[in-house]
């Protein structure tokens, strides 16, 4: 079951709505969430530069299953059902509290 800080591949949409390309996310719902619900929710990945606060690099992202360094755009979320995404990694530890403690203060 996937969990916060896994990292999946998915077809994720433009915020514009203009179109969708597949591109790595970061798990940010429960696994209660997910199992109850059979929907996952996403935070984007980029590799681009980090362009406003409410972007965070990942610090391991080898180790998160990506090819490039990137970012989690925690503003950037989407939710699909759990079998459209492929889990490719996970974030460490120090990352997945990073982008928790943003995405609070970006959503709530």
């Amino acid at each position: 079951m996937l969990k916060p800080g896994d990292i999946v591949v998915t077809l994720f949409g433009y915020s514009d709505l203009s179109g969708a390309k597949i591109r790595p996310a970061f798990v940010v719902s429960t696994e209660s969430y997910t199992s109850e619900t059979g929907l996952v929710v996403l935070a984007a990945i980029s590799s681009r530069a980090i362009r406003n606060r409410f972007e965070i690099s990942l610090t391991d992202w080898r180790k998160a299953g990506l090819r490039l360094p990137s970012k989690v755009c925690v503003g950037k979320l989407m939710t699909v059902n759990v079998g459209l995404v492929k889990k490719i990694g996970s974030a460490i530890n120090q990352d997945v509290n990073n982008i928790e403690r943003l995405l609070r203060e970006a959503i709530m």
